[in-house]
C-alpha cells in the first residue's frame, strides 16, 4: 500500500448561473449523460447532478433512456439518434 493518503475532493453543492447554462447546452447535445459524469466534468456533487437531469428531464432537455436504482441513462434531445441495423 502506498504511504500517501489520496486527497479527497471537495465538490461544489451549487451550481453558478453561468455554469448552468453551460451544462444546459452540452446535455443538449451529448448522446449519453450520467449523473456521474457530469459530476466529474463540472465538479458537482453526484447529488445535485441527479436533480439537475430529473430537472432537464422535466423541461424536455434530456431523455431517460436505461438505468436502474443505482444510475440512469439519458440522452440530450438535440443529439443524433444512433442508427439501428
Amino acid at each position: 500500500m502506498s504511504a500517501e493518503k489520496a486527497e479527497k475532493i471537495i465538490r461544489e453543492i451549487e451550481v453558478k448561473p453561468s455554469v448552468l447554462e453551460q451544462i444546459k447546452k452540452e446535455v443538449q447535445r451529448s448522446k449519453v449523460v450520467t449523473p456521474q459524469s457530469l459530476a466529474l466534468k463540472y465538479n458537482i456533487r453526484v447529488s445535485v447532478a441527479r436533480r439537475l437531469l430529473r430537472e432537464f428531464e422535466k423541461e424536455g432537455l434530456v431523455v431517460y433512456i436505461d438505468g436502474n436504482s443505482k444510475i440512469r441513462i439519458y440522452r440530450g434531445t438535440k443529439a443524433k439518434a444512433p442508427k439501428e441495423g
